[in-house]
């Protein structure tokens, strides 16, 4: 049995979600997995290719870890400790899953993950490996969730990673195709990108997710001139979608707004420039950063120039922005 979520990018509303604007997202066709095989034995096998995890653990040690866990949260919102303490090791986030939800007798089994995401892109690879261990945990118990509780999951469990899960990494990864985010209420929306759009990964940002939106705070929460205007970009988005017309000039008003917030490097804003010359319009997707040359992913939108062109000469990783339509799922 296979758990399988897909990642997701940002397409308007970075940061500005945070202020009561609505954001939006794709799912798209890049996919974290765990397959489930029970053994026999007192033991949970974990074992995750990309981050090179193969370990056993004591089922009879699972549920201390969870209430462990729980704890370092409390003292990250606490302050006495930093957001990247409160796990261990990244295997922790699945494990943590895995022990919370299931039965003893059904965490005797051999536990395989991997994931196509690139870890700190942007993409979601977070949610999607919580995602792909919800929709298998809901598989092996009999017990279906709504598609609000598995989100919901999503997002409580995601917290260990982040200080603060994403309602809109685990509405996307869970139900696919666009969805939106405003004031904590969550919709799908019925829109689909054409065959022009791309994502290019900068490099990982120097500062993290959290870190990011608490720089942006303390510079700009008061500033509700500037929310309205990156909510209006993203009204301009979904328009522009709907219609299935170019949507250079909202992706070109809501990377202008994410350099007035600071948070795009200039080797990221040279780099924007020099697409732009080559027939595309860019943005970041995602929090960005206020420190480093890297600024995470960038969304590309290019009519009528190949990835040949666009891409040639970056050494960095890219790929076309292919849709995922119907989020997480069990492939049995």
């Amino acid at each position: 049995m296979r758990g399988r979520a897909p990642g997701k990018i940002i397409l308007s509303g970075e940061h500005s979600v945070v202020y009561g604007a609505p954001a939006i997202a794709t799912a798209i066709q890049l996919y974290s997995y765990i397959d489930y095989t029970p053994i026999k034995g007192s033991d949970l096998i974990a074992e995750f290719i990309g981050i090179k995890v193969h370990s056993n653990h004591p089922i009879a040690k699972l549920t201390p870890l969870v209430s462990f866990l729980d704890r370092q949260f409390q003292k990250f919102v606490d302050g006495a400790i930093q957001v990247d303490k409160i796990l261990h090791s990244p295997v922790q986030l699945v494990l943590y899953v895995l022990a919370s939800q299931l039965p003893s007798e059904s965490l005797s089994a051999h536990f395989n993950g991997d994931s196509q995401l690139p870890i700190g892109a942007g993409m979601g690879s977070s949610a999607s490996i919580i995602a792909a261990a919800v929709i298998l945990v809901e598989s092996i118990n009999k017990k279906p969730l709504s598609p609000v509780e598995r989100y919901k999951l999503v997002k409580h469990c995601e917290r260990l990673q982040h200080g603060k899960g994403s309602l809109i990494d685990a509405a996307t990864v869970i139900l696919g195709g666009v969805v939106q985010v405003q004031e904590q209420q969550v919709h799908k929306l019925d829109l689909r990108l054409n065959d022009n759009w791309y994502w290019l990964f900068t490099g990982t940002p120097q500062c993290t997710t959290g870190e990011c939106v608490s720089f942006v705070a303390q510079q700009h929460a008061q500033d509700q001139q500037l929310w309205q205007a990156f909510a209006a970009c993203t009204q301009t988005m979904i328009k522009q979608l709907q219609e299935n017309s170019n949507p250079s000039a909202a992706i070109e008003e809501n990377q202008r707004l994410l350099e007035h917030i600071g948070v795009v490097s200039q080797s990221t804003k040279d780099l924007i420039q020099s697409l732009k010359q080559r027939g595309a319009m860019a943005k970041v997707a995602g929090s960005g950063a206020f420190i480093g040359e890297s600024s995470g992913l960038l969304l590309v939108y290019a009519e009528n120039t190949s990835a040949a062109e666009l891409f040639a000469e970056y050494n960095m990783k890219w790929g076309h922005v292919t849709q995922d339509l119907d989020g997480a799922k069990v492939i049995t």
